[in-house]
């Protein structure tokens, strides 16, 4: 009953609110009126049996209002009963005493007789009138109590008509830094949970609706400080409906930060690499805090490897790989090192999943150090499922060096797996044997391997890890680990081409049974494979540009029992391919472009369609869609009109993910020709795809980079002259959005 007096006050507040809607011109106002009233129509339409409830309260008053009157009533009759009652008596007593009196004066025995029988039946009549009011006088007291019960229950009724009040307050923790926002929040000023009665606020469970949202559809979640080098916050993924990410906030440097779009919400979890110090030779200290998730290239004795952080997300657990400080017990002090850690997202859930790097780099055997030596990388989660928790399969060189119970030398680059724990780390596949030597300080040692079978392109398919790697015997060839007890353990799934040659099977795609992937034979170039996981099973589809030319397949995409590709047959350069794994099965959908390349990219699936962008001579770079058939293969929109192309980017470390569907829409960036380079989405069809907000106001770019999908909110990073690249978020805004008097 309370729920729905709350709605009754909403919609006699609705005209009142909505008439300050907002600060903007009339038409502005009028969405903003019928905003604030469709909500507070869907919460009376959600809330049909309250309704009812808010009647029954009515009713219940107003049926104890008519009980108290009747009570009343009946009371007062009572009352006038009793008296009655007590007059009769008196008079029957009145009557007694006289009949006594003659009784006592005659002695005429016929007369004495009647006087007795006239005695006794007074007797008779006063006990009567006795009983009578004692039985009035109970009812009196039931009617006084009831009285006294139906008075309460129209004071309680009463009182919480009363108490239902309203509030119109800040949102300003529960909203990103550039949007707080107001908040109408009803209820009852009762003390309901931790409320204080009749303070004029409402708090806890005295709270019965909150309505209003943050503004508008688009909001910068929280200003980093722009002090790194304009990259913004990265690394961004998804676990249990809270963003996470990298950012700088010019103190902690590179970090691990959560997110759930509010300011208050917005934090870091952990300072994972503390600032540093050491002497500065003037007898006192330099400091710097770089932060555990940085970019750092090597030199030539790691053949210019770069470290490049990732993250990744399970279900509870997100692993990412970094950097951390130590102090080496050579006496060489503070050294840095990178290696894989565990996060629940939290301070104290946040540690090093397992120590895998303690040497000094330039240590090496006369082969010297492998191509991908730097730090732990490649990392895919695994979620967790019943009684096995969140896990992560990557690859990583592990060398502890010194002496300790663990220490050895390098294993070289090899498959592992963790759940985050000590225990719950293995090498999951040792490729490479260790049979190499090195020389320190004159002395030789053996064994180690340094370069490992270095796994690359990791897929997981079902309970398997599809990998490419690398051994003395083989070359690089397609391998499969399957993670399942029985059955499982590491397969060469086929030596393309035999002996030391490599094929370097890349870009493993799950689909139609089994993977597809791209292979290099010496008679039929760079080509589209397929397989099953065994030898019989693996080899060409087909030689799409004949002979030992390669049609180099990218961008594998699965649709139903088919893949999309991109592909070059030699004569209509790179366009749009699909096959079903058979070698008739396998065509060109369409020259897209046909003086040269439509060179499809950022291959997408929608509700059963394919998006990808391609080149044209006449419309530039745009957004196109395809059903597999040549017909059904066109532009979307020629967004920015003309021969301009309205999509620049290629997809990287920096970039992140460019393109990415959210609550049913794509959403990319592209330049329409009037706003410059902004947030763009589509449903696919011409009138639905348009710039979605422009976050650089005017033609100036805000070059949206890191699209990443978390319930029905998009968040990416994007740039403004005011604050430089930070983090932002995009959502079909429900509203409504409530502004005070004064803001009208």
């Amino acid at each position: 009953m309370r729920t729905t007096a709350v709605l009754l006050t909403l919609v006699m507040l609705t005209s009142a609110l909505a008439g300050c809607a907002g600060s903007g011109d009339d038409t502005e106002k009028d969405e903003q009126i019928a905003s604030l009233e469709l909500e507070v129509a869907n919460l009376t339409s959600e809330n049909a049996e309250n309704a009812e409830n808010v009647a029954a309260l009515q009713s219940t008053l107003e049926e104890a209002q008519v009980a108290l009157e009747l009570a009343n009533e009946d009371l007062a009759n009572i009352s006038a009963q009793l008296s009655t009652a007590e007059w009769h008596r008196a008079n029957l007593s009145n009557s007694l005493s006289d009949v006594m009196d003659q009784l006592n004066q005659t002695e005429n025995d016929e007369l004495i007789t009647s006087l007795q029988a006239e005695i006794a039946d007074l007797d008779s009549q006063i006990s009567d009138a006795d009983s009578q009011i004692t039985n009035l006088e109970g009812e009196l007291i039931e009617k006084e109590n009831q009285v006294a019960s139906l008075e309460a229950t129209n004071t309680a009724l009463q009182s919480t008509i009363g108490s239902l009040t309203y509030q119109i307050r800040d949102m300003i923790a529960n909203c990103p830094q550039d949007n707080p926002g107001l908040q109408m929040v009803v209820g009852y000023d009762d003390g309901s949970g931790g409320g204080v009665p009749d303070d004029g606020e409402l708090h806890d469970e005295e709270v019965e609706y909150q309505v209003g949202e943050c503004p508008g559809d688009h909001s910068m979640v929280e200003s980093f400080q722009n002090n790194s080098d304009g990259f913004g916050p990265g690394l961004l993924v998804e676990m249990g409906g809270i963003l996470y990410f990298s950012a700088d906030d010019g103190i902690h440097g590179w970090e691990p930060w959560r997110s759930d779009g509010t300011l208050a919400g917005t934090y870091l979890v952990k300072d994972v690499r503390e600032e540093s110090c050491w002497d500065n030779g003037e007898g006192g200290e330099d400091c710097e805090n770089y932060g555990s998730l940085i970019v750092v290239c090597w030199g030539a004795v790691l053949n210019n490897n770069c470290f490049y952080p990732e993250m990744v997300a399970g279900n509870e657990k997100l692993f990412f790989t970094g950097f951390f400080t130590w102090i080496d017990s050579d006496g060489y002090g503070q050294r840095s090192s990178t290696t894989l850690f565990v996060s629940d997202g939290t301070e104290s859930g946040t540690e090093i999943a397992h120590f895998h790097w303690r040497w000094d780099p330039s240590y090496s055997s006369d082969e010297g150090w492998g191509e991908d030596v730097a730090g732990v990388n490649q990392l895919i989660a695994i979620p967790s499922s019943q009684f096995v928790p969140d896990r992560v399969v990557y690859t990583a060189v592990e060398v502890l060096g010194g002496e300790c119970d663990d220490c050895h030398p390098p294993t070289g680059r090899e498959l592992w797996i963790t759940d985050g724990t000590e225990s719950g780390t293995t090498m999951l596949a040792n490729l490479q044997p260790e049979d190499e030597e090195w020389v320190y300080s004159g002395t030789t040692y053996c064994c180690a391997d340094f370069q490992g079978g270095e796994p690359r392109d990791l897929l997981k398919k079902g309970n398997t890890i599809w990998f490419s790697a690398n051994t003395a015997e083989y070359g690089r060839e397609l391998y499969r680990y399957g993670l399942a007890a029985v059955g499982g353990g590491l397969f060469l799934v086929e030596d393309l081409v035999e002996g030391e040659e490599s094929s370097n099977p890349m870009y493993m795609t799950s689909g139609s049974d089994g993977v597809y992937f791209s292979a290099l034979e010496e008679s039929t170039g760079r080509e589209l494979y397929h397989s099953r996981g065994d030898a019989f099973t693996t080899g060409i589809i087909k030689d799409i540009n004949p002979g030992t030319n390669s049609s180099e397949p990218l961008f594998f995409t699965k649709l139903g029992d088919k893949i999309f590709f991109t592909a070059d047959d030699g004569t209509n350069g790179r366009e749009l391919w699909i096959s079903d794994r058979t070698e008739t099965g396998t065509f060109m959908v369409k020259d897209i472009h046909a003086n040269g390349s439509g060179d499809p990219y950022q291959l997408h699936v929608l509700d059963g369609i394919l998006y990808f962008m391609a080149e044209t001579e006449e419309h530039g770079r745009e957004l196109w869609r395809s059903d597999g058939t040549e017909t059904g293969t066109y532009l979307v929109k020629d967004i920015n009109p003309g021969n301009n192309s309205s999509y620049y980017w290629v997809e990287g470390f920096v970039t992140g993910t460019l393109f990415k569907i959210n609550a049913g829409e794509m959403f990319f960036a592209c330049d329409d020709g009037v706003h410059g380079v902004e947030l763009c989405r589509s449903d696919g069809t011409t009138d639905g795809t348009s710039v979605a907000v422009d976050v650089n106001v005017g033609e100036n770019s805000s070059w949206p980079l890191s699209l990443t999908s978390v319930g029905k909110k998009l968040y990416f990073n994007s740039f403004t002259e005011e604050n430089g690249r930070q983090l932002h978020f995009f959502w079909d805004n429900p509203g409504p959005i409530i502004s005070t008097t004064e803001d009208s």
